[in-house]
Parts: C-alpha cells; structure tokens; sequence
C-alpha cells in the first residue's frame, strides 16, 4: 500500500506542478501568447466558415483532446523540445492572413468581399484574435459561352458536354473554373493530345454594373499561330514503339548504350542487362499487365491503369513510364517503362511478444521469399511459447506451437480458357497456399492440416474482392490429458456439447467471398475517410448433398463422416464498417460498428472454435480481457477451460474513439466501446447466452479507457486501459453498474497490441 500511495502522490505532485507553471513564463515583456483564433461572419449565407481557419498564419498552441495545453506547460517547465514553444502574437501575420482570406472569397464568387480583423488583450499577457468576414453579394453565373479554335477540340468538349461543371446559376467559383480546366485537360489527353495542357484554357467573366449576374467566356487557344495569324491545331500523338526495361535480380539495369533488345513477339521489346539468364518478370505477364500498345491513340487513362496494375506485381519495387518524342516524326512517342524489381530471394524475420489473459510468452518467425518468372514463392517458419500459470492438475506449465506455412501467388487469373484482354481487366492473383500448425498444452495437443485455393482482384487499390475457391482445414487431437478427460470431457453426455464438439476431430471446407472498399485516395486532402468490409462463407454443402447417395458413414453423434472425419456444415456472414474524421491537425474521431453471424445446420449443431465469434480484449470491447466477455449474460467460474464457452455465433460491437497527437510520435485516445455475443441455440453449457430480439439491448456491454500509441510509422504500439461501465453479467447491481462504483481489480484490463484497433 505505501509502494501505492508513494505513485500515487507523486502523480499528484507532478500534475500539480505541471498546472501551477506559468505558461507565460517565455513571453517577452510587451508581447503577447495567442490563445485563441474565431472567424465570424455577418452573412448567414457563408455557412462553411471554419474553413477560412486555415488560412490563418498563427494558431494557438495545441491542446490535449481539445482541452489542455499540456505541451505548452510542459514547456514552461523544461524550456525544451520536449513541449511546444509559446504563440506569440503577430499583426503583419494576423494582416497577412486578412488578405488570404479575402482572395479566398473572392475566389469562391465574394467578389466585393472584405476581411477585417481584431486582438482582445486580456488582463494577463495573452490575446484573442478574431476575424470578421464580410463577404458582400455573391456573383452567380448567369451565361457560358465557348470559344474553341481548333475544331477537333471542339468536338471533343461537345461530344462530352454533358459532363461539364460550368452550368448557369452556379455560383462564380475559381475552384470550379479549374476543375472544368482539368477536366478538359484530362479529356484531350484521353484523346491522344499528349501535350495539351491548362495554358491553353482561358476564362472571361463580363459583369454588368449594380447586378450579380455574371457572363461567362471560356477560351481554349490553338497549339499555335503562325506570323499571318493563321491558328494551328493541336497535335494528336500515337505511340509507334513499346520499351520495356527490366533490371537484374541484383537491381542493376541497362545502361545508355544498349547492344541488343529482346522482340517479345507482343508488341513490345523487353531490355534486360542478364540475357543469359531467365528474365525476372516473364513477357506475357508483362502485357496482361500492361494496358500500352504499340500503335495505339496516346491515352493518359491507358498510362494510369499500367502504373495501377504493375503496382501489384509482388515481384516489382517500382515501375515509371516516360514518353519520348520519336526524332523526325511530328506525331509519334516512343514509351519507355522502367520496371524496377526487388530481389530474387530475401528473408524476413519477426518477434512479437503476447499476453494472453496475463499469461506471457514470446513468438517468432522467419519467412523466406523466391521471385521468379513473376511468380512468388514464400515459406514461413513460426514458432511460439506461453507461459501457463494456475493450472493444477496437469503435467506441464507451458504452450507451444509450431507452424510451418508456403504461399504460391501467381500475378493472373489461373482459369482455364481465360483471354488475355479479361485477365488484363481483372487486375487479379491466384494464390495456392499449405499449411501445417501443431499446438502442445497441458491439456491437449492439436494439430491443423490446411490447403487454399484463393483469388484477389480489383480495379484500383480502393475496392477490392477476394474469392476462397476452397479452404481445407484438418483438425486432429491426437491426445488429450487423462485429467482433462476425467474431469470434463467424460462427464459430457450431450452430443451437442459445446466443449466436447472442440476436441474432436473435424474437417472444414471452406468457401467465401469477401468485399472490401475504402474512399481513401492518396495525396487526398479530404477530412472524412471511411472504409467497409464484409463477407460471407459456408462449409459443408457440397459433402452434405452427396452424403446420402453415396451412403457416408456416420459416427457416434449421428454425424456423416468423409475419409473417416466429421465434417462442418454452417454460414457465416461478416460486416464492418469504419469512419474518420479529422477534425484538426492534431485530432480525429474514429467510429466503428461491426456484426457477424454464423448459423451451424446439417451436419453441424454447433461451429469450428475456430470459426466461433468473441469478444473483450484490445480489438473488441477493452473492459475486459480477451474472450472474457459473454455470450449474453453467461458468467464463467473457470477461466482455464471457459474460454471454449465464452463464445458465440452472434457478434455486435461499435467504437467511438477521440485520438490526439501529444508530443514527438506519442498519441493518445479516449475511447467508448460496446458490445457482446451471443448463441443462436440455447446450449445447456451456456446459460444465458442465447440471443433474443427482446432481450439482446440490454445485454450490451460498455466500457470507456484512455490509451497511450508510439506511432513509428511502419509500427504502431498501443496501450490500452479499459474500465467497465455496464456488465450484462453482473449478479449484483454495483457488478452490473460498475460505471458508478468501479473496482480497479474486479472492472480494469489492461491491452498491450501492435497497430491500431481499428
């Protein structure tokens, strides 16, 4: 206790040490701290006001959460680094951001617009800076007219004028006017004009005075005009020759004078510095790859697609595609297209630490890749160890696995009869995977035989499908304690326990589906992100239909069985959707929501424990400690065994987390979790845990926490300290309601993970 109260104290001490320095205490006499920025304006029209914030040259120091300036007291303290310098007032940058503003209305349509601002000192040596904003009359588009001296041009915009932004009545917006600049740019580009470019659009607004109707005139000049003023029209270019230049598995690649190139007999001619040997990156798999072609209109949708389909070639660390004019011809390009390769063999070793249920261990892996001909080998040796505390009753303290995994992946669809146009429009990857897991505790010892077949294919990185053609999964439990026999398994008579179910031998053959898609864009500036995954898969089917005919054997349970193993039969279906928002340079909000279900049938009354739902832990909700948490209201009484029964076929849950940038690469979180899961049959081994629409609401768990992340960049660590609020499992209301009478050793968890929980 005095170990406690000494933290303690100290904690107090500190912050109140931390609250009493003076955040003034490097302002230079006569100057003043900038504590606070607003923007106000008097037209209610200008609804989006907070957006002319960033044009504002000074802000004040930042806070914690919005709420505390703790790196700025940090310091006044320590006059380091390790907090965040004083504010210090300024009026030529206060004047400076009057006039960016006030070009930033002008821009938006404001074309008589004003900016006035004002400092409020206050009694200590800081200062409010508010900003007025007056825009004036909004100017509004009232005509539009073209004007195109090329005729080819022309009929570009006119074929294509359904999907122009300048339309009458919209308002005199310059960020329009370049929208509808680069979208005339990226039209004639789509169009084989390579050269064409924003210099040769032009735009004239004719305003008549008193009124806020605007005439508008778009100009788009010819590529040229000779000495008599004759107009010239813009060259439209074709690409008469392809060169591929592929590096070594070394990453060495051809040099200027280059003896000989390789005719790959598609259209295309591949230069390599190693001709001796097989190429890296095979010709075909080039082409499906490549939307370029010898002869074809330049098409700047056709360079995209290739840079967006190279890209996710395993076997490549970057490619770049540049143009060149072809000498002597006016109208021809010579596309050169560097395709950069990683090496051919490389290792990768990983160490993680776990704790599972305060339960420590340590977990290893080295990984081995072989890229050839545009295929990717990769083998995986994993190896892991837990110490197990509590367990009387058997014959050793410890968990170990070992794992041994190899992934093939094919950068095409492996189909039968599948042309090359299809395979180059789906953007796809075959993998064929095996895997093989062995698992040794005190109780039991597991082994799992698994062997995918899988394809991944999308248009762009946002959206993207995976289809798990079969997914074998071999279960075997080769041996089992005689204490952990003795005193569960034998006493189970029901064929539809639960716990006996798990440590039998099984067979699962997965098939699924799963959908992903995500607004993010690179180099997007946009606050609101989101991202939504879901999907579906089913076991069982197929085994089931022929079971009867075929005249399957069935075990004790009245199971069918294939190649002497019960196999599973069940759907499941997956949903998650996450949202962020960023609200400033230094926070964001986060929500997530995710449901899941699983419905054993046929051949099964219960799921896989490997396809089972759980909750707590630091991805779910973090009041409790992993697989802690349900089903329902069932409440477990032996944590070494209960983790099998705390498990469900129904699983709801949704986040709220609030994330502040702190200092150097430390954030932090606050964080509002719920959620639980549930059965879809009532099992006797789980009381309470079956899911009831009139129920279910009320048997959603919450917890709140704080969290601290070391955000490296390529890793994040995360801490994450979760408290119960409401515990559907609480026999007792100051159980049920620990939100009002919280107990650190009855309602705390504690979560050390990598990356964020979601």
């Amino acid at each position: 206790m005095n170990r406690y109260a000494i933290k303690t104290f100290a904690i107090i001490a500190f912050s109140l040490g931390l609250a009493s320095c003076s955040v003034y205490k490097y302002v230079p006499e006569g100057q003043y701290l900038l504590s606070k920025v607003e923007i106000a304006s008097d037209d209610k029209a200008v609804t989006d006001i907070s957006k002319y914030r960033n044009y504002s040259y000074q802000s004040p120091n930042s806070r914690w959460f919005g709420l505390f300036r703790f790196p700025l007291r940090m310091y006044s303290v320590t006059g380091t680094k390790a907090g965040e310098a004083p504010v210090i007032y300024d009026h030529l940058l206060a004047e400076a951001s009057c006039s960016d503003m006030k070009r930033s209305l002008m821009n938006s349509g404001y074309l008589n617009a004003d900016v006035t601002y004002k400092s409020q000192n206050g009694r200590r040596p800081k200062t409010k800076l508010r900003f007025s904003v007056h825009p004036g009359k909004m100017f509004v588009i009232d005509t539009v007219r073209v004007a195109v001296q090329d005729s080819a041009i022309d009929s570009i915009i006119k074929e294509n004028s359904d999907q122009t932004l300048l339309v009458p009545g919209i308002n005199l917006d310059a960020e329009t006017l370049n929208k509808e600049r680069n979208r005339i740019v990226e039209l004639a580009h789509k169009y084989g004009y390579y050269r064409f470019n924003k210099e040769y659009i032009s735009f004239v607004a004719d305003t008549a005075q008193g009124s806020d109707k605007v005439g508008l005139r778009m100009i788009i000049a010819p590529e040229s005009v000779d000495e008599d003023g004759n107009p010239h029209p813009h060259q439209r270019y074709s690409i008469s020759s392809i060169d591929y230049i592929l590096s070594d598995k070394n990453g060495n690649v051809p040099g200027v004078s280059i003896p000989q190139k390789a005719d790959t007999g598609l259209g295309f001619k591949l230069i390599r510095p190693d001709y001796d040997e097989k190429p890296m990156l095979r010709p075909r798999i080039i082409d499906i790859h490549s939307f370029l072609r010898e002869g074809m209109v330049f098409n700047s949708d056709s360079v995209s697609k290739t840079y967006s389909s190279l890209a996710r070639l395993g076997i490549l660390k970057y490619s770049n595609i540049r143009m060149e004019d072809v000498p002597g011809s006016a109208d021809k390009l010579k596309a050169n297209v560097l395709l950069m390769s990683l090496p051919k063999h490389s290792f990768t070793i990983e160490i993680e630490g776990t704790n599972t249920a305060g339960d420590l261990g340590a977990a290893a892996s080295v990984s081995f890749t072989d890229r050839r001909g545009s295929e990717q080998l990769t083998i995986k040796l994993r190896g892991a160890y837990e110490s197990i505390t509590n367990l009387p009753g058997y014959s050793g303290d410890t968990y170990l696995e070992y794992g041994l995994e190899a992934n093939l992946d094919f950068p095409e669809f492996l189909v039968p009869f599948m042309t090359r146009e299809l395979q180059r429009r789906s953007q796809a990857t075959s993998r064929f995977s095996l895997k093989v897991n062995s698992q040794s505790r005190p109780e039991y010892r597991k082994t799992i035989f698994s062997a995918g077949w899988s394809y991944k294919w999308g248009e762009t990185w946002q959206k993207n499908h995976q289809f798990d053609v079969l997914d074998l999964n071999y279960l075997v439990v080769p041996w089992i304690s005689d204490h952990f026999r003795s005193e569960y398994l034998d006493q189970i008579t029901s064929a539809r326990s639960i716990l006996k179910y798990n440590y039998e031998d099984l067979l699962i053959t997965k098939l699924g589906y799963t959908f992903y898609y995500s607004n993010a864009r690179i180099n997007s500036s946009d606050p609101f992100k989101y991202s939504v995954r879901t999907g579906i898969e089913t076991s069982g089917n197929t085994l089931n239909l022929i079971s009867g005919p075929l005249g399957f054997e069935k075990n004790d349970a009245g199971k069918y069985k294939f190649l002497g193993v019960a196999f599973a039969q069940y759907v499941k279906h997956d949903f998650s959707i996450t949202a962020n928002w960023q609200l400033d340079r230094m926070n964001n909000l986060v929500a997530h929501m995710e449901w899941g279900i699983a419905v054993p049938y046929g051949n099964s009354t219960s799921l896989p424990f490997e396809k089972r739902y759980f909750a707590g832990g630091a991805n779910s909700v973090r009041g409790w400690a992993v697989r802690e948490l349900g089903p329902g209201t069932y409440q477990g009484d032996d944590k070494r065994i209960d983790y099998i029964k705390q498990s469900g076929d129904i699983k709801l849950g949704a986040s709220l987390e609030y994330r502040s940038k702190l200092f150097w690469k430390i954030n932090g979180a606050v964080f509002v979790d719920a959620g639980n899961i549930w059965t879809i049959r009532d099992y006797s081994e789980q009381p309470g845990g079956q899911f009831g629409f009139d129920s279910f609401y009320k048997q959603i768990a919450m917890s709140y926490g704080l969290g601290l992340r070391l955000d490296l960049g390529f890793l994040v660590l995360r801490l994450d300290g979760g408290m119960k609020a409401y515990n559907p499992s609480g026999r007792t209301l100051y159980q049920r309601l620990p939100l009002t009478h919280p107990s650190m050793d009855r309602d705390f968890a504690f979560h050390l993970a990598v990356g964020y929980p979601f």
